[in-house]
């Protein structure tokens, strides 16, 4: 149970990070630098305020899922500034709720809503039913020195792998309804494994939108790939005052895998086990 101290840092915190969320949102919209802004979901500097600011679930919306889109925007210093103040607030909220496990927590939630309505009608969040952690968490991607191009593709991959002993899973599976046909089925399978054989849990995980910028310096080239999932604010002037080069992907990702299997991780694409997404691994 939280105490009235940690609820009182925890809405401070939260009040913090709405004043930095205004802060940004302001020095955005004076903006007169040029700007990249493909998609439905911010076509302009004003959409992508409302994308950036955008802390709370729509209705309908998956909890798991959250509201992006790529892109390039011009940023002079003032704005650059904002946005690093921004990202420190949201790393400071997101230090605070993760260790008052607010996320587990509906009375926590409740109340940080009812104290911040007042914000959220100033963010034109009317309506909104309830705070979006993964969206107040997530960093704007910035880069404080212009890139000579950006290469955007989809990662389409991306699956996380854990590895399984034949006791574990069948743990696992004894965790569900046993008296399903389907679950003893497979516990009679895992069953026959010996005990030094792995499976391999599987989940594919959603299409991402990855940023390869390249830095050309006179002696070295530089390059650093990253998720974004937010268009990627940069730093503009006299010496650079154009968006640095960069293609334009498909809006909608390809369905097919891009890449070809690590031939370390070559796995049954059949499920062994269905019911934990279990996999045996060939050879």
């Amino acid at each position: 149970m939280m105490s009235s101290t940690n609820t009182v840092e925890l809405i401070e915190s939260l009040h913090q990070l709405n004043q930095e969320l205004l802060s940004f949102s302001e020095q955005l919209l004076k903006s007169t630098l040029p700007f990249w802004l493909p998609g439905e979901t911010a076509r302009n500097l004003k959409e992508a305020s409302n994308l950036y600011t955008d802390i709370w679930y729509r209705d309908g919306q998956d909890g798991r899922t959250t509201i992006s889109q790529h892109g390039i925007i011009g940023a002079d210093p003032e704005l650059i500034e904002a946005t690093l103040r921004l990202n420190r607030a949201k790393s400071g909220f997101q230090e605070l709720t993760t260790h008052y496990r607010v996320s587990q927590s509906a009375e926590i939630l409740q109340e940080l809503h009812r104290r911040s309505e007042t914000i959220a009608a100033l963010l034109h969040r009317h309506g909104a039913s309830r705070i979006h952690l993964k969206q107040c968490y997530r960093q704007i991607p910035v880069f404080d020195t212009c890139p000579s191009r950006i290469g955007f593709s989809w990662y389409t991959s991306g699956r996380s792998i854990r590895k399984l002993t034949p006791k574990e899973a069948e743990e696992k599976l004894l965790k569900m309804d046993t008296s399903q046909p389907h679950i003893q089925l497979q516990l009679q399978a895992v069953g026959q494994l010996r005990p030094g054989d792995m499976l391999a849990q599987v989940q594919n995980q959603v299409p991402v939108m990855r940023a390869n910028p390249v830095w050309k310096q006179k002696d070295h080239t530089l390059r650093k790939a990253q998720n974004t999932s937010l268009p990627i604010i940069i730093a503009l002037n006299s010496d650079n005052p154009t968006l640095p080069a960069y293609n334009e992907p498909p809006l909608v990702p390809p369905e097919a895998r891009s890449r070809l299997e690590r031939s370390d991780l070559k796995i049954d694409p059949q499920p062994f086990l269905p019911s934990i997404r279990a996999h045996r691994y060939r050879g």
